[in-house]
């Protein structure tokens, strides 16, 4: 293995590592102010780092007309993800958020590749995507059949923003032979920090800056660390080792969400949460198998 690899895959460690405590640090952000009073803000501290990463790689920021309408679209998708993930960890359980996306949306992702890009489906992908959808089943225990608990739980909305997530994948991959991918990033963010404000007028408001220390520990950490660095470097070993070996990254996200959320929230996770996780774990690593 090169050296370059080596430090490509500390860098992906890292930023994977700090997509998993973003979640117990969402909720904490949540205990200050409701999603839509924070949403621009994200963006616009997520923006501060990716400005300074693109100009390290010297990555143009440049816009490309004919990748405006899929820059649009992940805009207005962008925004329905954070508000569901800020929205999911202030009122749910931070460490079940932190398993149900990033192990159900790549899951969501090869169902809906296999719509757009009408890709043939292997034996390993059916596999793995019955396994997902039980493994689904069981994070949010179906056999309760009680919606006040996926409600309390956070599950619906973890889940819908796994949905967004995956079509924010699907946008990303359609416009990536004519858009850098951080690029397209940059510009997504960029939208949706605008959009947002529209969306919700009135919740632009300096009153973020009068909170205390531990609010602002954990947004930077929600914005500009895991959203500005971490993905950054998540789009640019993308690039250099693939998406097959990229994706694989992710399974590092689950674990370091639940420990995270354990130490920083004392927050235990159920038995049902550890096995639905380790069974879509499993469907996401033969889907790309």
């Amino acid at each position: 293995m090169s050296k370059n690899n080596i430090y490509l895959i500390m860098a992906m460690i890292t930023a994977m590592i700090s997509w998993g405590i973003s979640w117990p640090a969402a909720k904490i952000v949540g205990q200050y102010a409701n999603p839509e009073s924070l949403i621009a803000w994200r963006f616009f501290f997520g923006l501060i780092p990716m400005i300074f990463i693109m100009t390290a790689l010297k990555v143009p920021l440049s816009l490309n007309g004919e990748a405006l309408k899929y820059i649009l679209a992940a805009s207005f998708l962008i925004i329905f993800y954070n508000y569901n993930y800020l929205k999911g960890s202030q009122i749910g359980i931070s460490g079940l958020g932190g398993v149900i996306v990033p192990t159900v949306s790549p899951i969501v992702t090869f169902i809906l590749s296999a719509l757009f890009f009408k890709k043939k489906l292997k034996k390993n992908g059916i596999y793995g995507l019955v396994l997902g959808l039980c493994g689904s089943a069981v994070l949010v225990n179906i056999w309760e059949k009680n919606s006040n608990t996926t409600i309390d739980t956070g599950s619906i909305y973890f889940f819908l923003g796994a949905i967004s997530w995956s079509l924010i994948t699907i946008l990303t991959q359609k416009s990536d032979k004519i858009l850098n991918p951080i690029n397209f990033s940059f510009w997504v963010y960029s939208f949706g920090c605008v959009l947002a404000l529209a969306f919700y007028p009135g919740y632009g408001s300096l009153n973020i800056f009068s909170y205390e220390l531990r609010f602002w520990i954990n947004f930077l950490l929600i914005s500009s660390i895991a959203l500005g660095l971490g993905t950054t470097v998540y789009f640019y070993v993308t690039m250099k080792l693939g998406s097959r070996k990229a994706s694989s990254f992710m399974f590092i996200v689950p674990f370091s969400a639940i420990i995270s959320s354990s130490i920083f929230l004392d927050e235990a996770i159920s038995m049902t949460a550890i096995i639905g996780g380790a069974m879509t774990i499993s469907a996401v690593y033969l889907i790309n198998k």
